[in-house]
């Protein structure tokens, strides 16, 4: 009769445990932010036979996540320690500054997400590029704006100075308002969006949790 007792004391401390652990975890998940959601949901392309939230999302270029870890083919898009790229098979058109590549990289080493768009310019081999690079540690998203002068050494060619900046928004005739309502677009309206609508994600665009953005110093003063 004891050891039925101890049985059934341990069975209902047991279960006990599981409950609470799922309690907590329902009001306590890793997932503090939208980029956290999308940071561990493409982890599971670590486990065998476990896609990710991306293969959901309509436009993303379709790959064997299935077989990352094992396929030497698959494993080459792992061209970094530790690193996951995911992208749009096409160019999304925004509504003031052309059409935009759309690539996302997830850095696992570093524990970091790099959303990147660039806008290439063949006739003027130029290519501007808009990045928003997430901290999962620190919760904050920085953003990054310059462009490549294709027309200068590799080592000349990447152009981050705001000055210099300008001063090519401002020959090719393009506004810095026109260009931060454009960054807001490709990343709340596209890639949030996105998100949000097809990975049953409990975070908005309206509501993004608990993270910090830390716009360009470019768009200072830009309302």
């Amino acid at each position: 009769m004891k050891s039925k007792i101890r049985v059934t004391l341990v069975i209902t401390i047991l279960v006990s445990l599981v409950l609470i652990f799922a309690i907590y975890k329902e009001k306590n998940p890793k997932e503090k932010n939208i980029f956290d959601e999308m940071y561990y949901g493409e982890k599971k392309v670590y486990k065998w036979g476990a896609n990710t939230p991306f293969s959901n999302i309509p436009g993303i270029e379709q790959w064997n996540r299935n077989d990352f870890m094992v396929n030497p083919d698959v494993k080459e898009l792992n061209y970094r320690n530790n690193t996951v790229k995911e992208k749009y098979k096409n160019k999304y058109n925004t509504k003031k500054i052309g059409d935009w590549i759309i690539d996302i990289e997830f850095r696992y080493d570093t524990k970091e997400i790099d959303i990147s768009f660039y806008n290439k310019i063949p006739e003027k081999q130029i290519t501007f590029s808009i990045h928003y690079k997430y901290n999962v540690e620190t919760k904050i998203v920085t953003e990054y704006v310059d462009f490549f002068d294709n027309t200068k050494k590799m080592s000349e060619a990447e152009i981050e100075e705001i000055p210099k900046i300008k001063e090519y928004l401002e020959k090719n005739n393009i506004s810095i308002k026109d260009l931060k309502e454009t960054a807001d677009e490709l990343l709340y309206e596209k890639v949030i969006g996105d998100w949000e609508k097809y990975t049953n994600s409990r975070f908005s665009k309206d509501n993004l949790g608990t993270v910090k953005i830390e716009r360009s110093p470019l768009f200072d003063g830009v309302d």
